[in-house]
C-alpha cells in the first residue's frame, strides 16, 4: 500500500506542474501527455489510472480504469493520502480552468462504478 500512496502523491504534488510546464496548464490533458510525462519523470506506472482520473478527461478515464476500481472509491483514495482528493487536485491548481473531469460523477459511468 505504500507503493500506491506514494505514487498517488508524486501524482497530485508533481504530475500536474510537469503537465502544466510541458504542454501549457489546461483542465484536461491527453492520454499520451500524461504517459511520456510519467515515463519521462520515472514515476511508477502500476497506478497509473489515477493519474488518468485527476489529468484526463472522462473517456479516457473509463477506458483506462480496472473494472474493479470506481472513480469514487479512487477519490477516496487520493483524499485520505493527500488530504483533499481529486476536486482538491484541480482547484488547487493554478491552471485550471474549470471542465474536464471535473464534472465526473458516479452516475457518468454506467453503472458499476
Amino acid at each position: 500500500m505504500f507503493g500506491k500512496n506514494s505514487t498517488i502523491r508524486k501524482y497530485k504534488y508533481k504530475l500536474r506542474p510537469a503537465l502544466a510546464k510541458r504542454y501549457g496548464g489546461s483542465a484536461t490533458y491527453a492520454k499520451g501527455q500524461v504517459d511520456k510525462t510519467i515515463d519521462e519523470m520515472g514515476f511508477d506506472k502500476r497506478h497509473i489510472h489515477y493519474a488518468y482520473l485527476m489529468y484526463c478527461d472522462v473517456a479516457t478515464f473509463k477506458a483506462n480504469t480496472p473494472v474493479n476500481e470506481s472513480s469514487e472509491s479512487m477519490n477516496n483514495t487520493i483524499t485520505s493520502v493527500t488530504g483533499v482528493g481529486l476536486f482538491g487536485a484541480l482547484f488547487g491548481s493554478s491552471h485550471y480552468g474549470g471542465g474536464g473531469d471535473g464534472g465526473f460523477s458516479s452516475s457518468d459511468s454506467g453503472g458499476g462504478d
